[in-house]
């Protein structure tokens, strides 16, 4: 008689957005049972409908916020990934309070939650590369930056610090709960349902809605930053679900391969459109660190999991899905 092999099961809060997704997408294809939980649903781009209306996925509408909705979930999962965060420059700016509280508290809450699943094999935390932020600000942060470096709060009344310490403390959360945890650190990870808040979604709409002999604004253009496209990043995550060396480690999730100006990214984007466009270079965005790079060595001796995708043809095809997907509407 064969032994029937059960499915994994993976619940994943944030699963609607960029990462948690396209994550979502790998697991189903290696037929695990989907659970997401979030407190928006999925958004009407028409390379969500697989995920949405596939047979292993079940989506709850649910505020993290609250511990009794969250709880009243099957807690049976071999694997929990904590995506969902408040984030991004104008939620920092306009509601510090919100960003710091939100993210601490529903932190807690899904870690609260996890121990209820006594089967659990990972707890994956997404931080984000802006824990560095302050040691680079006031120290000399080592670029590419690795794991080991020591993590400096900025001062604490700036907005900006909200969401970098937000993180920070989930982190510290992560540690002392015990949970068999992983912590990824996302450096500049672009591609399809990135939004529109991040610097390749945004240079290449100003590229679509330029006409030729149009100048393409620029700012920071002599700043540098290693990009990893979301397919490389996703394949990295499901290489450290396979590896037990993983577990209770931080690692950095990107591409060290390519480190590349902001005029040099703004150029290549002009060039995967086609269009006869120009460049502005205008002043340094505040807040913006000169450089932003990870150091991977930590990851591919853990795992090896290399990046395949190249930025021109990373870039290519981000530009196809928006201009489908999101600038014509």
């Amino acid at each position: 008689m064969v032994k029937k092999i059960m499915s994994k099961k993976a619940l994943i809060s944030g699963g609607t957005g960029f990462i948690g997704s396209h994550v979502a997408e790998e697991l189903l294809k290696r037929d695990w049972k989907i659970q997401i939980i979030d407190k928006y649903g999925f958004k009407g781009y028409q390379d969500l409908d697989g995920l949405k209306n596939h047979k292993n996925i079940t989506f709850h509408e649910i505020d993290l916020n609250n511990f009794d909705q969250i709880a009243s979930i099957t807690n049976d999962f071999d694997y929990i990934f904590h995506f969902a965060a408040k984030l991004g420059v104008a939620d920092v700016t306009s509601e510090p309070y919100e960003v710091l509280k939100t993210n601490i508290s529903t932190t807690e809450n899904i870690i609260n939650y996890s121990l209820l699943n006594q089967n659990l094999s990972r707890f994956i935390f997404a931080s984000t590369s802006e824990v560095y932020s302050g040691t680079q600000k006031h120290f000399n942060l080592i670029v590419p930056t690795p794991e080991s470096e020591p993590l400096t709060i900025d001062n604490v009344s700036s907005p900006r610090s909200s969401y970098m310490l937000s993180k920070s403390i989930g982190e510290s959360l992560c540690h002392f709960s015990r949970l068999p945890v992983t912590i990824l650190r996302p450096f500049n990870i672009y591609g399809s349902r990135a939004g529109i808040r991040h610097v390749i979604p945004q240079l290449l709409e100003k590229v679509y809605k330029a006409k030729s002999g149009d100048l393409i604004e620029v700012f920071s253009p002599d700043h540098t930053r290693a990009f990893c496209h979301i397919n490389d990043a996703t394949m990295q995550i499901m290489s450290i679900l396979d590896n037990e060396d993983c577990k209770n480690e931080t690692l950095n999730l990107g591409n060290q391969s390519r480190e590349i100006t902001m005029l040099e990214l703004a150029k290549i984007c002009i060039e995967v459109s086609g269009k006869d466009l120009g460049i502005k270079k205008l002043g340094i965005t505040e807040g913006s660190p000169k450089r932003r790079a990870p150091s991977m060595e930590k990851s591919q001796n853990l795992i090896g999991c290399l990046p395949k995708v190249t930025l021109e043809e990373g870039i290519a095809r981000t530009y196809s899905w928006y201009c489908n997907n999101f600038f014509a509407n």
